[in-house]
């Protein structure tokens, strides 16, 4: 049961820095979908030049996660258990961050607006 809560705990760190790189891009489009106005809309659409800097804190976000995961495996028991975890919770991260945020990016922002 550990093994399976600590697994989500790592989808769920990566997903949230998905979710922080996607933000810039994410929430104009929701803002236009609920029908806020057209001021507001526009002022969350100029967020979209700041696309690498969501991306790059994504990225610092998920590579902090891991190394703090990292460090609380080191008292597991065999040397053999902790390399195969040093490359399974990094990797279970970026592909989560990866999925998160290219749904975000490439399904639910064209969805939102209306793009097919």
């Amino acid at each position: 049961m550990s093994e399976v809560k600590n697994k989500l705990s790592l989808v769920g760190q990566g997903s949230l820095g998905g979710m922080i790189s996607s933000a810039c891009c994410v929430l104009p489009a929701v803002a236009i979908a609920i029908g806020l106005s057209g001021g507001i809309a526009a002022t969350l659409v100029s967020l979209g030049r700041f696309r690498l800097y969501g991306l790059l804190v994504g990225f610092v976000f998920v590579a902090i996660a891991s190394w703090f995961s990292l460090r609380r495996i080191r008292s597991c028991c065999s040397a053999e258990e902790c390399k195969r975890r040093q490359v399974i919770i990094p990797l279970t991260m970026l592909v989560s961050f990866g999925l998160v945020y290219g749904l975000a990016m490439y399904l639910i922002i064209p969805m939102l607006y209306g793009i097919s």
